[in-house]
């Protein structure tokens, strides 16, 4: 039984890009990030009637063909079911995007397909540990695009569009020996960057560029330091006698330096009782007559 299912699959990828080769439609490539969503449009509908629409799934990189909608209602069967659904023009609308979502959506209106999608995801990865966040430290990221084929796969698309590092306003980085590509790719970069004290909670942007120079999808990691390099003796107060730091929040200075007034009040608190409780006993004390 699974291997009449197998072949039903490959007779009907077979029908799929025969139709597809007849029809001779350029195709569609929309982009987005993880966790993202997409509106995926049935083009060229002869008629409006969603009932007669169905939509299928492919993946080269899992060699993987399903139908995800059948006769207008996505399949219950679908592991996209709860996040998949039909709008009123019979388009595909998918929310809170997975990696495995990435591949070939192709519509068919009465077994006819009529639209032929490839949807790739655009992820962003810190490879730096909370340590190596603060100034002089190093930030790793890496930026990889899911694609139809697999992760950070360009094969055929490699002309239709690029990765990039850029600044939060999408400008390009400066060319500075603080920031360095490794393992290059049109699908897979990664970036290594000296962090400098400016760079903390800065947002540093991966993005996707087509060949007509048009952002079409992007993602941030923004780096947040929890450590700062420790101060350094020219940085201390030389006469103070706490260990408070000089660059410190106004808080922090207004504790360190009310901590020694509260010493010294709870002192003279603490002295004036002792001396009242020794005046009192000396007052209660009789002399007593000698023998």
């Amino acid at each position: 039984m699974t291997g009449i299912k197998y072949l039903m699959r490959v007779l009907l990828l077979t029908c799929l890009l025969l139709i597809g080769g007849r029809c001779k439609k350029e195709a569609v490539f929309v982009y987005s990030t993880l966790r993202g969503d997409v509106l995926l449009p049935c083009a060229n509908l002869v008629s409006s009637d969603c009932s007669l629409i169905s939509w299928t799934f492919f993946k080269v990189g899992q060699v993987r063909l399903t139908q995800e909608v059948s006769g207008g209602q996505v399949r219950v069967d679908s592991d996209k079911f709860s996040r998949m659904s039909i709008t009123s023009n019979c388009s595909l609308h998918l929310r809170d995007l997975r990696v495995d979502d990435a591949g070939s959506y192709v519509c068919l209106d009465n077994g006819n397909a009529i639209s032929d999608i490839y949807v790739s995801l655009l992820t962003i990865t810190s490879f730096s540990t909370i340590t190596e966040l603060q100034p002089g430290g190093n930030l790793t990221l890496n930026c990889i695009l899911f694609t139809y084929y697999d992760a950070g796969s360009c094969k055929s698309y490699s002309s239709v569009f690029n990765l990039s590092f850029t600044a939060e306003d999408s400008t390009v980085l400066p060319n500075d020996n603080r920031y360095k590509l490794t393992g290059h790719t049109r699908c897979n970069i990664t970036l290594v960057a000296n962090l400098q004290r400016e760079d903390n909670n800065r947002k540093w942007r991966c993005q996707v560029n087509t060949k007509e120079n048009r952002r079409v999808a992007f993602i941030d990691f923004t780096s947040t330091f929890l450590f700062e390099n420790p101060p350094t003796a020219q940085n201390r107060n030389p006469s103070a006698t706490t260990d408070c730091p000089v660059h410190l929040p106004i808080s922090r200075i207004m504790l360190c330096l009310s901590l020694p007034v509260m010493v010294i009040i709870v002192g003279l608190i603490t002295r004036g009782g002792d001396h009242k409780r020794a005046k009192t006993s000396a007052a209660g004390i009789e002399p007593r007559d000698s023998d």
